[in-house]
């Protein structure tokens, strides 16, 4: 079938949907017939009942050079995602109007004071000054970009373990290792000095959508990565 066609195809299969539907569910069959289905978090325990969660990071990586400030950035990035898919939500089914989210500066001050040191995610979702009831941490447990075989060649590759636990507990309510590449084709020549800081900017983000969800609704699809041309990456 040419290209043409399947485009008049798709196009027929859409009016078809609409005219079942009605008009005012436009934008909603659109979005599901291009974008694919939504799908529900693995782990609900943010979509149900009245709770304060805290967002915290937490690296064993000896890569210190290349992780720098990683663990906070994500960290403020999963907050957002879970503040706009959860808190702010157009969708009645996958809001939660109860769920207040502990400020990201109030978990860094935090974890500044104990010098990034702490035995366990409850620990700091129970401290005064946070006050959580459930603690959404991550531990970076191997970060790179450039490849230590050759230094030339850039990916991301993140190894990265998520708990949820209940803070005045400490029972682990969700837990999921998730090792993330990005892009996920192969790696890039850094040619140019750009590459790299704007790769690493981009893993960051891969990584935050990947760790929120896990609690949110979803596109499947958009999370399986995203190819280094599609991003311009090699035009730089």
């Amino acid at each position: 079938m040419s290209n043409r066609m399947l485009k008049n195809a798709t196009l027929l299969l859409l009016l078809f949907v609409l005219t079942l539907t009605g008009c005012h569910n436009v934008l909603m069959t659109g979005a599901m017939i291009f974008r694919g289905r939504e799908q529900q978090p693995k782990y609900d325990i943010l979509l149900k009942g009245e709770k304060t969660v805290a967002v915290v990071p937490r690296a064993v990586s000896s890569n210190a050079f290349e992780l720098q400030n990683a663990p906070q950035e994500i960290a403020r990035q999963v907050h957002y995602l879970l503040e706009e898919n959860i808190l702010n939500t157009v969708r009645p089914n996958h809001r939660n109007k109860k769920l207040t989210l502990v400020e990201q500066a109030k978990v860094e001050k935090w974890l500044d004071n104990c010098n990034n040191n702490f035995d366990s995610f409850a620990e700091v979702g129970r401290d005064r000054s946070i006050k959580a009831d459930i603690v959404v941490g991550f531990t970076i447990v191997g970060f790179q970009i450039r490849d230590p075989r050759d230094p030339y060649m850039v990916q991301g590759k993140c190894h990265v373990e998520v708990e949820a636990v209940d803070a005045a507990t400490g029972k682990v309510l969700a837990s999921e290792t998730l090792i993330i590449v990005y892009p996920p084709s192969s790696p890039m020549h850094a040619a140019n000095p750009a590459l790299e800081p704007r790769l690493r900017r981009e893993f960051v983000g891969v990584i935050a959508q990947h760790i929120a969800a896990l609690f949110h609704w979803h596109i499947p699809h958009e999370l399986q990565g995203i190819d280094a041309d599609s991003i311009n990456l090699h035009r730089l």
